[in-house]
């Protein structure tokens, strides 16, 4: 997917960039703003130009994904059966030129191609107790966290929000690492402690079938710190060193797997304010968790536009993966029923209780095998109504034939989610040049954000000082390049 990229902007282009992605926010937000549950209730497709209405009425979801959100199978040449409306087009192509690049597509890791559950980069005892799609994030970002570490002659990884200490572990045990892992819950925290030592025994049991091939001798286990980060002030836990450097002073790489909502705030302050932190690798995600004000906007260039503000539901639209849901729209599952049944049952519970809005229904299994009203019963009695309630069928059936509408709107909502994404993230990019940053030539790398297979965005990012003294050597280039081989998570 075309966009923009953060290493080819100077700092004026990014200011100018955060001004027109709020110019489109505040003009179109608030499609993204509306609840797809509330089609029906708040009658969204009404709130459509008619332009557009008449434009996207009747599209079936593949064409969905390859006229409106541009994303084609291999091949496909892509035809329109009518004349768009210019303010859609320009809608569509200013949604893919003002986001950051993102994965052009997407596929199964090369390392999930022999066995979908099992990561071949990682050997067996790493990947126990770990998810595959979890194996390829620590794999990815933990071999990221490596070479920064090398590069910048890290004395010390600072894994935050560490929960069970998969990352941990691998950065630890699996790449000799020395790691502080810091997590706010007690249980995680014993959980991650029982599991270093079940990781020790296994690579033990290895080391003595294949001596040759494991050697941990000179390796040792997290080190487990239970500590809640505020992220309004700084943790001296966090800034703590396991010990003393030869050199007599600790140099501190924070990362954090999924450092959701507040957290990734913190992670950018402690890099911003502390100078022991010379590196920060950072996976942010959750963004409807972030303090508003508080944790965002975070920058002064920011604040002071018009239109900044985000919305809990603007911010919840821009952790959705757009190229995930693209391709579900071009295998025109029956799943994407669901949000058309949603939206017809939220049209009952607010007939027989009107103060009830948007109660949570947890999954209602093989939805696509139900009827509308099935499901509509099924959904009464999870929210504590009647499920025989008495249902005007012909309604439900014109609901559900208005699926395909349903879709398009939910479809146009997730073409605009990248630009809230992107706008978050400029403007941490923004708050730490602010921060006295920007004084010395910098080294930063984007990766693009989604897809099925990682968590939200992922950057990195070296002190000034520290850029500085590498793009002197050179190693910066080399470092990209290989990063490069890595190709993006």
């Amino acid at each position: 997917m075309p966009g923009v990229s953060v290493r080819g902007l100077s700092h004026e282009e990014r200011r100018q960039l955060a001004v027109n992605l709020t110019r489109v926010l505040s003009l179109y937000g608030f499609i993204l703003d509306a609840y797809i549950i509330e089609f029906f209730t708040d009658n969204l497709w009404s709130t459509l130009p008619c332009s557009w209405q008449e434009a996207l009425d009747g599209l079936n979801p593949p064409q969905l994904a390859s006229l409106l959100l541009g994303m084609p199978r291999e091949g496909e040449v892509v035809r329109y059966r009518s004349v768009w409306p210019l303010t859609l087009l320009a809608l569509k192509s200013t949604a893919y030129a003002l986001a950051f690049t993102r994965t052009p597509g997407f596929q199964t890791p090369s390392e999930f191609l022999e066995n979908p559950s099992q990561s071949s980069r990682l050997t067996a005892p790493f990947r126990k107790h770990v998810r595959p799609k979890k194996q390829h994030e620590i794999w990815r970002l933990g071999e990221l966290v490596k070479k920064l570490s090398d590069l910048t002659g890290c004395t010390q990884v600072v894994d935050v929000g560490s929960g069970q200490g998969h990352l941990s572990r691998f950065m630890s045990l699996g790449l000799g690492l020395k790691v502080k892992s810091i997590e706010g819950d007690q249980r995680l925290v014993e959980r991650a402690q029982h599991l270093d030592q079940e990781l020790l025994q296994a690579l033990e049991k290895e080391e003595k079938r294949n001596p040759q091939v494991v050697q941990i001798g000179s390796r040792c286990s997290p080190h487990h710190v239970v500590q809640w980060v505020d992220p309004r002030t700084l943790c001296e836990e966090l800034l703590l060193p396991l010990e003393n450097s030869p050199q007599g002073g600790a140099r501190l790489l924070l990362t954090g797997l999924h450092a959701c909502g507040d957290l990734s705030v913190a992670l950018l302050r402690h890099f911003s304010c502390c100078p022991e932190v010379v590196a920060l690798a950072s996976v942010g995600c959750c963004y409807m968790k972030l303090s508003n004000p508080g944790s965002y906007p975070l920058s002064q260039w920011v604040a002071a536009l018009p239109g900044c503000e985000l919305s809990y539901r603007l911010r919840e639209g821009a952790c959705h993966a757009l190229e995930e849901y693209a391709e579900r729209l071009q295998k025109a599952g029956p799943g994407l029923r669901t949000h058309c049944y949603r939206a017809a049952l939220e049209t009952v519970i607010r007939h027989a209780q009107p103060k009830l809005c948007r109660p949570g229904v947890q999954g209602i299994p093989r939805v696509h095998e139900l009827k509308i009203e099935e499901y509509v019963q099924r959904g009464l009695q999870q929210v504590g109504l009647d499920p025989h309630l008495p249902l005007s069928l012909p309604t439900l059936w014109a609901h559900q034939a208005q699926e395909n509408r349903v879709v398009a709107f939910f479809s146009l909502a997730l073409l605009l989610a990248p630009l809230v994404e992107t706008l978050i993230l400029l403007d941490r990019l923004l708050y730490l040049q602010e921060q006295a940053l920007n004084s010395l030539p910098e080294t930063w790398f984007w990766w693009p954000p989604r897809g099925p297979w990682v968590r939200p965005s992922l950057f990195w990012r070296l002190k000034t000082a520290d850029a500085a003294e590498t793009c002197t050597s050179g190693e910066p280039h080399s470092l990209h390049s290989s990063l490069s081989n890595l190709h993006p998570l």
